[in-house]
């Protein structure tokens, strides 16, 4: 079965400024936020990270971090991990989020700065692709299916696989899916592969 990627989103990364020593640990959700921490050189691997999931754990261990421990796979489990720790935390985070997880961790008591280090905007530049009625649509964001409606309708005929609950609830009301085993794009694909078969 083939899977045909449409660049629904584009990604700008930020810089602003970050002392990173005034802080025990980082929080990031997301590949985006690994990769928006790769643009600074400054030595942010000798901190906890925390990460939403393996597969961004898995990005961070590959930019150098040494101190991971990953969540469930969604927002609101990050703020469980934490409560296991002591000391001020750096959230990584895009532009827009979909969870209240930061300011339940802050009202528990918890020592918690945000910064912007990259951000989600449609694709307008993308070529809309036809889409076939029996497809299976994978969804890895809330920000991919808000995209998505732009240029698209959801067809009683579609198979909807998303990444996590986040992005299942993001989903317009009545539209069914089918949550990935784990919260990475192979999970995803794997999902879709399944679903794919029990069509034939």
């Amino acid at each position: 079965m083939g899977v045909i990627h449409i660049p629904i989103l584009s990604i700008h990364f930020l810089t602003p400024d970050i002392d990173f020593d005034l802080y025990d640990g980082i929080i990031v959700t997301s590949k985006q936020g690994a990769l928006a921490l790769n643009h600074y050189s400054v030595n942010w691997e000798k901190l906890q990270v925390v990460c939403v999931g393996e597969s961004t754990a898995e990005g961070m261990k590959h930019l150098g971090a040494v101190h991971i421990e990953s969540a469930a796979g969604y927002g609101e489990t990050i703020f469980n991990v934490l409560r296991q720790y002591k000391g001020k935390w750096l959230y990584c985070r895009p532009k827009m989020i979909a969870s209240s997880w930061p300011q339940r961790a802050r009202e528990a008591g918890l020592i918690l700065d945000e910064v912007i280090i990259y951000e989600t905007t449609c694709n307008e530049a993308m070529e809309k692709k036809e889409l076939k009625d029996n497809g299976v649509l994978i969804f890895t964001s809330p920000s991919s299916i808000e995209c998505f409606l732009q240029k698209y309708l959801f067809k009683s005929t579609h198979d909807i696989v998303v990444i996590g609950k986040t992005t299942q609830n993001a989903l317009p009301l009545g539209i069914k899916s089918t949550l990935s085993e784990t919260t990475s794009v192979e999970s995803c694909v794997e999902k879709a592969r399944e679903l794919s078969f029990l069509r034939l």
